[in-house]
């Protein structure tokens, strides 16, 4: 038994080995982009009718360590509460996009997306959604074939768990898959947040703290991202 296991540890310490080799290549091939970024968000809904929900968004972006605007967005959106576990959504939204080239364009993108939330105990629940979006860059959206468009499968998790009436603690981790001309559709990316949706007598913030890191590219980007989201009930 002795040496059966004397076997399986040092098989157990070469593999170890092999990956820390692994890992350490990887880092010399690749050259990772760090970046900070804070994201904003100013968000009016309505109820128009029972379930159905009306939202206008404008965000404000920045990167470059805060330093330089990176998007200014504007969004609007259409989500039908179906019962008390789907619901059904649209958007449409228009960026002016600066990219890290401090190249500038007009983007356009819809979106279309089914969302589950179902309890886990008393204070936590679950919530999955899984969103099909197609963005144009360069107005392309009036003609996709002289312009580019790639098309995004976004798969998120998240759980939620409610301190109190004011505090409702969660975490979030999303996948993307991407679909363009040039390749076949691959992993674009991952995206987690943990953060606070807190509510308050002049509508609700959410506080939050995240990454979002490159997959399948030669040099990576990872971001890590500061978020604050102000929504007003009308």
């Amino acid at each position: 038994m002795k040496l059966g296991f004397r076997h399986f540890n040092i098989k157990l310490n070469l593999l170890f080995c092999l990956l820390l080799l692994y890992v350490f290549s990887s880092a010399q091939e690749e050259k990772t982009v760090r970046d900070l970024n804070l994201w904003t968000e100013v968000k009016l809904e309505k109820k128009i009718v029972k379930g159905l929900y009306l939202s206008a968004g404008q965000h404000l972006r920045l990167f470059k360590d805060f330093t330089q605007v990176d998007d200014y967005i504007t969004e609007l959106e259409l989500e039908y509460k179906i019962n008390k576990n789907f619901t059904l959504g649209a958007a449409g939204r228009y960026t002016k996009n600066r990219h890290y080239n401090d190249i500038v364009e007009n983007d356009y993108r819809y979106d279309f997306y089914l969302g589950y939330d179902g309890k886990l105990s008393p204070k936590t629940k679950l919530y999955y959604r899984f969103k099909y979006q197609k963005e144009f860059y360069g107005s392309g959206v009036f003609d996709p074939h002289l312009h580019y468009y790639e098309t995004t499968f976004r798969n998120r998790i998240k759980i939620g768990w409610e301190l109190n009436d004011n505090h409702r603690f969660y975490s979030s981790a999303e996948i993307f898959r991407l679909s363009k001309k040039s390749r076949e559709p691959f992993f674009d990316k991952y995206r987690i947040f943990i953060g606070d949706d807190i509510s308050t007598g002049f509508g609700e913030f959410d506080l939050a703290a995240g990454l979002d890191h490159e997959l399948n590219t030669k040099n990576p980007c990872t971001c890590f991202i500061l978020k604050v989201v102000y929504k007003i009930s009308l």
